[in-house]
Order: structure tokens, then C-alpha cells, then sequence
């Protein structure tokens, strides 16, 4: 990706972050609203607390992007040692304020992501970023960064990012559209859905527009999980990639899974 595109990658999310809106991020964001996508990364956020220390209070966790909190329960939960490291401050007061309800008090960091891991001497066993690598247009780069924060023995954990569109299936990439389409239309302001739409049908984004910059992957059709996977392998002894279903609407999302559809990693 080029140097314009990851400026206005970055400017967008900045945009979009600066106005928080929690509940409305909360409905746009199938990994904290639906209790079954949240438990595969509790489940995978505890597997590698477990690979790397058998006293989690002991484990050493950078999250990366981690916001206000909202996916750092698993890490809350097991009373790891967190460095959460995010571009807005407010939204890590939230953070804070979050984890001392669990009675721990994480180690927080204002910087952008890349300008951290660039700086950073510091090794952790854990390095962990969830709905980030979309956002970000050259994601193999930031994940070159953040293997070299990662302590030998060490697990890179990184989570719901939707698989590059010409990869999946034809029913898994037609149940998603069927799955978003449907969502879509519930969620009013129809007429800037359909100019938005028309718009990326015929190929252009805009750099006014901060939906074609935030939502990164729309830009390049998902995320490539099988680049990811080849990349880490040269890095890790073990690589895994756990894939799911992942929509808006909680009866879409029962039936995806009950189906067997795929659609993030």
C-alpha cells in the first residue's frame, strides 16, 4: 500500500475514534455483542496464557488498539500484566476504569501502534490486537513489528478480521453479503448507504470518505488470512488459524453457525 493510503488509513480511525460512540461501536461489532464469538477469544486468550506461564499473574500481555476496553475482559480476567497501548487517551481512561473493576491496574500507553512497536525495546509473551489488522493497510508490516516485541516461547494472538472476500467459499461469501445487506437495511440513513454503495460498486473510494479508510478491508476485499499464516511461519513453530462466523444480527448469526459459515479469522 502506499504511503497516501496509510496516511489516510490513519486519519480516518482517528476521525472515527476521536467520536466514540461505545454503544453504537458495541452494534457494529460482532466480537462484543455475540456471546459465542467472544468466547473463541477468551478461549484462545487463555490457551496462550497457558503456553507461556502457568501463573498468569506473571504473563506479560501488549495489546495493541486496545481502546476503551471493550475486547480486554479475557486479559482483565486472568490478572495478566497488560500494557494496553492506544492513540486516544480518553478512550484508555475508559480502559482503566474498566479494569479496576476486576482489581487490576493494566499499564497504559498513548502512542499510534507502529510509532510504539518502532520505539519499544521491550519483550512481551503475549502480543495481542483485536479488530485491528482491517484498519491497517499494510498489515504485514505491523505484523513484522510486533513479532520482534514477542519473547522467545513467546504467542502473537491476533483476532476477528474478516477473510479476503475471493477466498471464501461461494456460500460463505454469499451468506455474508445476504448476512450485511439484511443488517444494513435496519440501520437507517439508507441514502448515504446506497451513495456508498454505488460508489464501491464501480471501484472508487474516496479520501473524503472516512467509511472507505476506517473499514480498511473494504478497500482490498478482506484480509488475506493465508498470507498472514505463510508470514508468521517464518517466526513461529506453531501457527493456527481458528475461522468463524461473524455478522451483525444475533439470529443471523445463529443460523450462520448452525450452517457451518465462515467469514473471519
Amino acid at each position: 500500500m502506499s504511503g497516501d493510503e496509510q496516511a489516510l488509513a490513519l486519519k480516518a480511525n482517528i476521525a472515527t475514534y476521536d467520536n466514540f460512540d461505545e454503544a453504537a461501536y458495541v452494534n457494529g461489532a460482532p466480537h462484543l455483542k455475540h456471546a459465542s464469538i467472544a468466547q473463541i477469544y477468551q478461549s484462545l486468550a487463555d490457551a496462550a496464557v497457558g503456553i507461556v506461564g502457568s501463573d498468569p499473574t506473571r504473563v506479560q500481555v501488549l495489546e495493541l488498539g486496545a481502546g476503551s476496553g471493550l475486547a480486554s475482559t479475557p486479559w482483565f480476567a486472568n490478572r495478566v500484566q497488560l500494557a494496553a497501548v492506544d492513540s486516544s487517551e480518553s478512550m484508555l481512561r475508559a480502559l482503566t476504569e474498566k479494569a479496576a473493576t476486576f482489581g487490576v491496574e493494566p499499564n497504559i500507553v498513548v502512542a499510534d501502534a507502529v510509532d510504539f512497536l518502532t520505539a519499544t525495546e521491550a519483550k512481551f509473551d503475549v502480543v495481542t490486537h483485536v479488530s485491528m489488522l482491517h484498519h491497517v493497510p499494510d498489515y504485514l508490516s505491523l505484523l513484522r513489528l510486533a513479532v520482534t516485541c514477542v519473547k522467545d516461547g513467546g504467542c502473537l494472538l491476533t483476532f476477528q478480521d474478516p477473510i479476503r472476500y475471493k477466498s471464501l467459499r461461494r456460500r460463505d461469501y454469499y451468506g455474508d453479503r445476504v448476512a450485511y445487506f439484511t443488517w444494513r437495511l435496519g440501520q437507517g440513513n439508507l441514502k448515504r448507504g446506497i451513495k456508498t454503495r454505488w460508489r464501491r460498486l464501480r471501484g472508487v473510494y474516496s479520501p473524503g470518505e472516512i467509511v472507505d479508510f476506517d473499514e480498511y478491508h473494504v478497500v482490498r476485499e478482506g484480509v488475506d488470512k493465508d498470507a498472514i499464516v505463510t508470514h508468521l511461519q517464518g517466526f513461529f513453530r506453531n501457527v493456527e488459524a481458528t475461522t468463524y462466523w461473524s455478522t451483525y444480527s444475533a439470529p443471523l448469526q445463529a443460523l450462520g453457525e448452525r450452517l457451518g459459515l465462515v467469514s473471519s479469522f
